[in-house]
């Protein structure tokens, strides 16, 4: 419990010493009827007008005013201030609090000529016991105030978390902490932390001061408290005014509540499931989790003491009194403040582009990457297999050129449908001509340039949760192609135009995730039949199968995975153009191989990739290590000479949307043949 130096500012104004002696004794005999039961942790806004005194903070029987630079401490027993601690600087207190059992006044003084805390213990009528060369940003205590955990020293790097011992205040422990963190909190045993910094909050162990693990939010959140019965849950308001409480286990929201105008100040825990928050408005509410309401609603409420056996005290005009026990009830129906987790996440993320290839040099783009999480009763997910829709555009620039424009989105509905769609246009592409086989040689080729158009749909409906039919189409138009001049290299058909066909698709799927697998087996076969009667140039049969096994290993970090892929692609009966034909390359399969130096009538590739974090800790950031083999062939049944080339490679992954573990990767990779690559992309390979 703490108050910052704007908020002093503000509450100060026209306080006279003069003024105190009625106030305080009617208020200091309430508080000392209170305090024969419970211990106080009083603390209050500002006052309404200058006639009035503030209660700036209160706790353990002992009350804490600032004014004319003096701290009036006063006892809640006696009717007059018992004495006062004067602050030797001119400047207000940046910081002060008083310990939750009122033992220790605690204030910091910040300028850019000097950091400093003084620690008074009101035991020893205001004795002066430390100074510390800091200044705190944030306090918390364990339950028996026997240390003291302080965020202090704020640098535009980062900050401090120290522990102190309230014994002799000597340091326990130490440890630099992010300088965007806001809020701390210790759980009732004293045994772990809580510290929040925007999104992330970090569970730290209170001996230590070491971070055990790290969440990653979807809001960013302040005004951290434990549940004093059970230091698995905790309650926190996030950037949008909204009380959100946690299962620290599952890593999920469990209550949503709606907050309302004013800015909430306060929150703290009542009884077992029930949350006590007030607001810069003066509105008081007292929500009970179980049952989801508001058991009591009060305004122009300046303070509150959450005392034992459901009973609350705040302050109005004068003290009163409410009991919002169990047993209590306004008949307040469910409150519509307890916003429904029916409602599904949007979770968005830029998606930085960065690839580089022979044919493209270095590629730079951004797209953006609309994330639509189902609702929690949906139809379209169950416990076993996530769907989540998608919508992503973007744009990349080629530094020899080329320009891509793309949108891909992906719709799962409540009834199992699942449409996915992709459009492209590729202005200036710039490619080679290696000749077709794979005996081809690198060196010889023909550079070609030209525009692509083209559009990728596929409708499936899920029958049973694993398995999918429905039909695919592909649209594509190729301007004609632009090729320089070859003497030792027969060039193809290049007059471009559409390639347009439709044909059925099925899959069975039993990952657990679609964007980050672990577990499960996926299977895709389809087959397309391009030809004129559907208004394409060219006619021919075109055969995809397609193989995906997931397996959760017990080394490394938690969610290892060992991932493989088998791929077969086939074009028969008829006339394919050759940019259309089966390849060994792009940045998901055999990473590293040029584009299209290996293209024939069949392919067949198979890779592994083994996926892990670089620690339990923080499951943001991890990598990969990937290896693979393909070959090309006009029939791997009929006069077939094998020629593989094998990939090696590894890569880095950075989570972009919490929860959903989509993840941006960058991989660099060598083939056995020399060639490196670098590629940039969004989800996993494969």
């Amino acid at each position: 419990m703490g108050i910052e130096h704007k908020q002093l500012i503000s509450a100060l104004r026209n306080i006279e010493f003069k003024k105190l002696s009625w106030i305080t004794s009617t208020v200091a005999y309430i508080l000392a009827v209170l305090g024969m039961y419970v211990p106080f942790d009083v603390s209050a806004q500002q006052a309404p007008n200058g006639d009035e005194i503030g209660l700036l903070i209160a706790a353990g029987g002992r009350s804490a005013w600032y004014s004319g630079q003096h701290f009036i401490i006063s006892s809640v027993v006696e009717a007059e201030p018992i004495y006062k601690i004067t602050n030797t600087h001119t400047e207000k207190p940046y910081y002060f609090t008083l310990s939750d059992d009122g033992r220790y006044l605690i204030y910091s003084i910040k300028t850019k000529e000097q950091k400093i805390t003084y620690i008074h213990d009101l035991n020893s009528k205001g004795a002066l016991v430390q100074t510390l060369p800091f200044a705190i940003e944030s306090t918390a205590f364990n339950s028996h105030v026997c240390k003291a955990f302080f965020v202090h020293s704020k640098t535009f790097w980062g900050a401090r978390l120290t522990a102190f011992d309230t014994k002799d205040w000597h340091k326990l422990a130490e440890r630099y902490i992010t300088d965007l963190t806001n809020s701390i909190a210790v759980d009732a045993d004293g045994s772990q932390l809580l510290a929040a910094a925007k999104s992330v909050v970090r569970v730290i162990d209170a001996e230590t001061l070491n971070t055990e693990k790290v969440n990653w939010e979807t809001s960013r959140l302040k005004k951290l408290v434990y549940d004093p019965t059970n230091n698995r849950y905790y309650a926190s308001v996030n950037h949008k005014n909204v009380i959100e409480v946690r299962d620290l286990l599952k890593d999920r929201v469990v209550h949503t509540i709606r907050g309302g105008k004013g800015q909430i100040e306060q929150l703290a825990y009542g009884l077992e499931n029930q949350l006590v928050s007030l607001d810069d408005l003066g509105n008081l509410n007292v929500w009970d989790l179980h049952n989801k309401k508001r058991q009591l609603a009060k305004s122009n409420v300046r303070a509150f003491n959450q005392l034992g056996n459901g009973r609350l005290s705040f302050l109005t005009e004068k003290w009163e009194f409410s009991n919002h026990g169990k047993e209590a009830s306004l008949g307040i129906p469910p409150d519509s403040a307890f916003m429904s987790r029916r409602t599904g996440n949007v979770g968005i993320a830029p998606i930085p582009i960065i690839a580089y290839g022979p044919e493209t040099s270095l590629v730079l783009g951004l797209g953006m990457s609309f994330i639509f999480a189902p609702p929690m009763d949906s139809t379209a997910t169950d416990s076993h297999f996530f769907r989540p829709s998608s919508l992503t555009p973007s744009l990349s620039y080629g530094f020899k050129g080329q320009l891509q424009a793309t949108l891909s989105s992906a719709y799962f509905s409540k009834k199992g449908w699942h449409l996915s769609n992709r459009i492209d246009y590729l202005m200036n592409n710039r490619s080679q001509f290696f000749g077709l086989g794979n005996n081809v040689k690198q060196d010889v080729s023909a550079l070609y340039r030209n525009h692509i158009f083209s559009w990728e749909s596929v409708l499936t409906k899920t029958i049973g949760h694993r398995f999918f039919a429905g039909i695919a189409a592909l649209i594509r138009h190729d301007s004609p192609l632009d090729f320089e001049a070859s003497e030792s290299l027969a060039l193809p058909d290049d007059k471009g135009g559409f390639t347009i066909g439709i044909g059925p698709i099925l899959r069975f799927d039993t990952r657990n995730d679609v964007i980050f697998p672990t577990t499960g087996n996926y299977f895709d076969i389809s087959f397309t039949r391009f030809g004129d009667w559907i208004g394409s140039d060219y006619a021919y049969s075109d055969l995809k199968i397609d193989y995906r096994g997931y397996h959760s290993l017990p080394i490394l970090t938690e969610g290892t995975t060992l991932a493989v892929q088998a791929q077969y692609h086939g074009t028969f009966n008829g006339d394919v153009p050759f940019y259309q034909l089966p390849y060994l390359s792009a940045d998901r399969l055999l990473r590293g191989v040029w584009r299209n130096l290996y293209i024939d009538r069949q392919a067949f590739a198979v890779q592994g990739e083994l996926r892990s974090n670089f620690t339990n800790i923080d499951p943001r950031f991890g990598y990969v290590l990937f290896a693979g083999a393909g070959d090309v062939a006009t029939n791997f049944l009929k006069a077939y000479d094998p020629r593989l080339i094998g990939v090696f490679g590894l890569g880095v992954r950075k989570q972009l949307v919490p929860k959903l573990k989509l993840q941006s990767r960058i991989d660099c990779s060598i083939n056995t043949r020399g060639d490196i690559g670098v590629f940039g992309g969004v989800g996993v390979a494969f």
